[in-house]
């Protein structure tokens, strides 16, 4: 007989689907460095260290094995010792040759792509196998005025294209310099730290770009830094503070958008900053980073789908329990999930686009305490009634 073609199957087809996946947390933090030093030899597994190549240290015996190989600058050694003891999380250390002079040297820090098409300097953080959440040039910075904002540039350009924090030592020789130079960064550099105050721990310099650093990865990318206990042998000047005096020399510096190091109230040193260069609260921008992260990264997993109602109701749920899980967590105020009632129209849909939309809540924090102290009578009152009672 004929084959019957119009016959798929006698039994039985098992088809099985899933829904979109479940998406990451927002709470990790990861550091990254880079700084001058000079490669001598192959590391402990025989490979060569190179420059512009990422090298991630986890705790301080990885970083003694990265010296054996390449002797680190005492600035990069000690920064990055330092922040592994107060952040206690993994960073990466980019390593660049020292130049001839200064500007050569500030030219290599800053980097860009080798004939050999290796990103190099800062722009080599973009080639990291994990994206650092915070980054930092210590102890770099322009000295002429027409090279001042070349370091603050490229962090910033790094800081955007990555959806990291970047961080910046404010030139050394007081609070008027500090003010002059954090008044030259703007809205360019919004995901930029300004520190100024540099350190000393076991006899060595530690740039206050570090300073800062350690104290915000040793909080949540969606807590502020602010308060932070900064443990350190001693600090390069003392910067005048009281926490009920608006006018101190401590506030005036983060009104001008510069975070410092100050002596503790209770003892001790802490840091004392809220605000990014541009006026930003710190710990929105740490959560709003690590949101635009997962986000891109939850993409990839979308792009086999075709625009149906099945596609728009799994992605929404997708985000809405993951920002539900977030809410729970204490990361972010509240949030909705939904489709752009206008944006969303017949042109955008036959060209492949639509238009998501995510509201969200980020708490603040807390920058400024007013309290009222304030006599009443009525309490007197009641004592005095209380009084009359008990012995009149």
């Amino acid at each position: 007989m004929a084959t019957i073609t119009t016959q798929t199957h006698n039994g039985i087809s098992l088809e099985v689907s899933e829904p979109l996946g479940p998406m990451g947390g927002v709470d990790n933090q990861l550091g990254g460095f880079v700084g001058t030093a000079n490669i001598v030899t192959a590391n402990n597994n025989g490979e060569a260290v190179k420059y512009g190549e990422p090298v991630k240290i986890r705790t301080l015996a990885d970083l003694a094995l990265l010296d054996k190989s390449a002797k680190l600058s005492a600035v990069l050694y000690n920064s990055v010792k330092y922040f592994l003891e107060v952040a206690q999380v993994p960073c990466y250390v980019i390593l660049c040759p020292e130049g001839a002079n200064e500007a050569e040297t500030l030219e290599n820090v800053i980097g860009g792509v080798s004939t050999e098409g290796r990103l190099t300097g800062i722009h080599a953080f973009k080639a990291c196998p994990e994206a650092p959440t915070n980054i930092a040039a210590p102890g770099f910075y322009g000295k002429e005025e027409d090279t001042e904002l070349a370091i603050p540039n490229a962090l910033a350009g790094v800081a955007n294209q990555t959806y990291c924090e970047a961080w910046l030592d404010a030139p050394q020789g007081g609070t008027k310099k500090a003010k002059a130079f954090a008044a030259r960064l703007g809205g360019d550099q919004k995901r930029v730290w300004c520190c100024d105050v540099n350190g000393e721990r076991w006899d060595h310099a530690i740039p206050a770009s570090v300073i800062g650093m350690a104290a915000r990865c040793s909080v949540k990318p969606s807590q502020t830094p602010n308060g932070a206990s900064t443990p350190l042998d001693d600090i390069s000047r003392i910067v005048g503070y009281r926490v009920n005096d608006k006018n101190s020399e401590g506030v005036e510096l983060n009104k001008a958008g510069v975070s410092v190091t100050i002596r503790d109230p209770n003892g001790g040193l802490m840091f004392l900053g809220t605000r990014t260069a541009d006026g930003s609260f710190g710990n929105i921008i740490g959560i709003e980073n690590q949101l635009c992260r997962e986000l891109i990264k939850s993409h990839r997993d979308t792009m086999k789908y075709n625009l149906d109602f099945d596609f728009f109701k799994q992605r929404i749920a997708q985000l809405s329990n993951w920002l539900s899980s977030l809410q729970a967590d204490g990361e972010i105020i509240g949030a909705r999930c939904y489709l752009h009632e206008t944006r969303n129209n017949l042109q955008r849909y036959k060209n492949g686009e639509w238009v998501l939309v995510i509201d969200w809540g980020a708490y603040r924090p807390n920058e400024h305490s007013i309290i009222e102290l304030n006599q009443d009578d009525e309490l007197l009152k009641v004592y005095v009634d209380d009084a009359i009672k008990t012995f009149g």
